[in-house]
C-alpha cells in the first residue's frame, strides 16, 4: 500500500482520536506516491503512537502535523548527532538505499527536556501520572523501525516542539 493511502487512513484514525480534541491537525502526503519496505500496518502503529504522544504532550492547544517527504539521494548518516536537541534510533542498522521516504510528525508543544530526552525509548518510561498511559508507545516504535530497517531522528527545542523524522527504503507502490 502506498504512504498517502496509509496517511489518510491514519488521518480518520487521529482526526477522531479524544486527545486531538482543541488540536490544529494536518497532513502533508508525499507529492509523488510511493511504498515503503514496512508493513503497512506498522507504518500506521507508528505513525499513531506518534501522532498520540504528540497530541497528548500539552494540555495547551498546539499544532500537530504530519508530513511526507521523498529524499531522492541517501541520507549523509555523518550529520546526524546524538545531542541535549537530537537523539537517533537505528542509524547503524537503516537501510540507507535511495530513495527513501521521510515521515514526519511534527508538534509545537512544549518539548522533550534534555535529561528526559536520553530516556523516550526505555520500556515503561512515561512521563504521564498513573492510569495515563504504559510507557510502550515508544518502546513499540522502536521495535518497528529496528525490523524495518528504518532510522528515526527526533529533535526537541523547549518552548518550540518535537519533531519525530522515521526514515525508510522506499519503493514504487503496487
Amino acid at each position: 500500500m502506498g504512504v498517502n493511502e496509509l496517511l489518510g487512513d491514519l488521518s480518520h484514525l487521529l482526526r477522531v482520536h479524544i486527545s486531538a480534541r482543541g488540536n490544529q491537525f494536518s497532513i502533508h502526503p508525499l507529492a509523488e506516491n510511493m511504498a515503503v519496505r514496512m508493513h503497512g500496518t506498522d507504518v500506521l502503529q507508528v505513525l499513531h503512537n506518534l501522532g498520540v504522544n504528540a497530541f497528548q504532550c500539552s494540555p495547551q492547544p498546539h499544532a500537530v502535523e504530519i508530513e511526507a517527504r521523498l529524499i531522492r539521494q541517501p541520507l549523509d548518516l555523518a550529520t546526524f548527532k546524538d545531542g541535549p536537541q537530537d537523539r537517533l534510533f537505528n542509524m547503524e542498522g537503516c537501510d540507507n538505499t535511495a530513495p527513501l521516504v521521510a515521515l514526519a510528525v511534527r508538534d509545537t508543544g512544549p518539548g522533550i527536556a534534555p535529561e528526559t530526552l536520553p530516556k523516550i525509548f526505555e520500556a515503561f518510561f512515561t512521563t504521564k501520572g498513573p492510569r495515563e498511559g504504559t510507557g510502550l508507545g515508544l518502546n513499540i516504535v522502536q521495535r518497528l523501525v529496528r525490523e524495518a530497517r528504518g532510522m528515526l531522528h527526533v529533535h526537541t527545542c523547549l518552548g518550540k516542539g518535537t519533531t519525530f523524522t522515521l526514515y525508510l527504503a522506499s519503493v514504487p507502490p503496487a
